[in-house]
């Protein structure tokens, strides 16, 4: 089996209509298949397709998965709030006399908060749906890049492991032939009554009443003593 590294990035971008997108998506290591998405408000119904997408192609590493949708080629549109506009003004006509102030100004007037409002054109439901399509799709060709990735690491790495196997490997048998490092078993001779070893411990006496041969404890001869005198 082919090994892959758990570390990649990749990224991918495109257009689909009025929004243009990218994706970035990076993997680091971890024990199991961890996804987190960062997707921009209103892009939240693409993130189970994406997710499922992420589970068919990979296994274990943390990903993390950014999502960027920006709306071109729309006229912004200005309009004055008149609701808000006219509690501005009668504000301001009670005020008048009560604070030793010089008259308000126009561009003071529309400074304030909710006075003017930027909108953008109404984007419509057909081209939201689309958009959320060529992202899902843009996403499982970043994905497929980012595995790529993974593999060709984990090509370099499982080079780089043969390599130094095959080096162990070698050591181990440069080792064996070595002079001085074969220890075969253990040789008793009888006739010396010494354990003769091939190896840097000195010979251990042995007495021969001890080894093969010797005839049992009740046949031996009592040694004579005082006590067997009498």
């Amino acid at each position: 089996m082919a090994l892959s590294s758990m570390t990649g990035f990749a990224r991918g971008q495109g257009l689909a209509g009025a929004y243009a997108w990218s994706w970035e998506v990076k993997s680091v290591n971890a024990k199991g298949l961890d996804l987190r998405f960062r997707l921009p408000a209103g892009w939240d119904s693409v993130e189970v397709p994406v997710r499922a997408r992420a589970v068919e192609k990979l296994s274990r590493g943390t990903v993390y998965a950014n999502l960027a949708v920006e709306r071109k080629g729309v006229q912004p549109t200005v309009k004055v709030n008149e609701r808000v506009l006219g509690a501005v003004l009668a504000t301001l006509k009670g005020l008048s006399g009560k604070v030793d102030a010089g008259p308000p100004s126009l561009d003071g007037i529309l400074s304030l908060k909710g006075v003017i409002e930027v909108t953008e054109e109404d984007e419509r439901e057909e081209d939201h749906r689309a958009a959320e399509a060529a992202i899902i799709a843009g996403f499982e060709h970043t994905l497929t890049s980012l595995v790529a990735m993974r593999e060709a690491e984990g090509a370099m790495l499982g080079g780089v492991l043969s390599t130094r196997l095959g080096e162990i490997a070698a050591l181990t048998q440069r080792a064996k032939r070595a002079p001085g490092r074969n220890f075969p078993q253990t040789n008793v001779s009888i006739l010396t009554g010494y354990t003769r070893r091939r190896c840097c411990l000195p010979p251990k006496p042995i007495f021969a009443r001890n080894l093969i041969g010797s005839p049992p404890m009740s046949h031996r001869r009592r040694s004579s003593s005082p006590t067997a005198a009498r």
